[in-house]
């Protein structure tokens, strides 16, 4: 009996592990962001996919995320958030924060790790607290194997990105 339990249990544990490696939602949270020595941004932010419809990646300030992404025609697609990167070769890895000084807010700053052998391009929108409303941004493609840097003076609620190609950087 007590080895068909310790089988069960194994077994248990390793489905668990190979069916949860995917994190679809992000739970619901309190964002709160320093503005200057006095004042915060808060605001609650309910639970939701980090991936979005059309293979857009939702980001909030704070958030690093590993997403696996596959190729299709020069494409990034079927992309999925995944809690731990055990596919190095085909994950993402983007980091979004808030830079202070003391309690003051800088800068925001994206970090995006590219895994593939050619330069990914992708496009950016940004949600601006002081507009209320999303806004188009740029931002500059990543060479092949390395992290790009994008950084913004504005405080940024969010970031969603979008648009995910590869291309060959005609480098030789």
């Amino acid at each position: 009996m007590k080895k068909s339990l310790l089988f069960f249990a194994a077994i248990l544990i390793f489905t668990s592990g190979a069916f949860s490696q995917e994190k679809k939602n992000r739970d619901s949270f309190e964002l709160k962001m320093a503005v200057d020595d006095e004042h915060y941004f808060a605001a609650k932010i309910p639970g939701s996919a980090y991936i979005l419809k059309d293979e857009t990646v939702q980001v909030y300030p704070g958030e690093e995320l590993f997403v696996e992404a596959e190729i299709s025609d020069g494409n990034l697609v079927n992309l999925k958030n995944v809690a731990v990167n055990e596919n190095p070769e085909k994950t993402l890895i983007i980091k979004f924060e808030q830079i202070n000084e003391g309690k003051k807010h800088k800068c925001m700053m994206l970090s995006i790790f590219n895994p593939f052998e050619k330069e990914l391009e992708y496009s950016a929108i940004i949600l601006l607290p002081k507009y209320g409303r999303w806004v188009e941004t740029d931002v500059v493609g990543i060479q092949a194997k390395v992290s790009g840097y994008e950084t913004w003076p504005d405080l940024i609620s969010s970031i969603a990105l979008t648009e995910w190609k590869l291309k060959d950087s005609g480098k030789k």
